[in-house]
């Protein structure tokens, strides 16, 4: 075998194993967003637990970048491969492809490296839970898809929230106050069904 065929071997193996991982977290995400949609359709909100969020900062971080550069290092790849084979129509398309696809990779993989496990858990071996949350704002009416919401602190953009709060409950919620949220799932996260003032 050559250098020429080996190298070209070596490169298929690794956008094969890189397009193999690519697609194992597309598909986490797709189970991701439809868990949610579906939730949300039935009125129940998941929320990861602030223990969750504070001890896997990193492995989102680690995941994101992972994804971000596997991306990247793809739509590199296809672009450079077009032009080498002169089938390269236009430069703006590829130029694109390749300074957005590391942002949406980040946030790709660093939604479905700390959501996927703990959703999963949740719906594998949930039982009744209780968790404690920080109230981060209670005083917001609506917002999209999101009728009468209560913010929480320390939570990921997206997961920080629940909504159809009423206004009885909100009544005197201050950012800080502190609040238990009961639901089906474990210490990592719940999918909310009741709320409490934490005496």
């Amino acid at each position: 075998m050559s250098d020429v065929d080996e190298w070209k071997s070596r490169h298929i193996l690794i956008r094969m194993t890189i397009l193999a991982a690519l697609a194992w977290l597309f598909f986490c995400l797709l189970v991701v967003i439809l868990f949610l949609v579906c939730t949300e359709l039935s009125g129940y909100r998941f929320l990861p637990s602030t223990e969750w969020i504070a001890s896997t900062g990193r492995l989102g971080v680690v995941v994101g970048a992972a994804t971000a550069v596997a991306l990247f290092l793809l739509g590199l790849s296809d672009a450079l491969r077009k032009l080498r084979n002169g089938t390269l129509e236009g430069t703006l398309k590829p130029i694109l492809v390749v300074l957005v696809s590391p942002v949406l990779g980040y946030f790709w993989g660093y939604m479905v490296g700390i959501i996927t496990w703990p959703m999963v858990l949740a719906l594998v071996a949930g039982h009744h839970e209780e968790l404690a949350y920080t109230v981060g704002r209670a005083d917001n009416h609506y917002e999209k898809h999101c009728y009468s919401p209560l913010e929480l602190q320390e939570l990921m953009v997206g997961f920080d929230k629940v909504c159809g709060v009423s206004d009885e409950f909100r009544k005197g919620l201050t950012t800080g106050t502190h609040i238990i949220i009961a639901g089906y799932g474990t210490r990592y996260g719940l999918f909310a069904t009741e709320l409490r003032r934490d005496n």
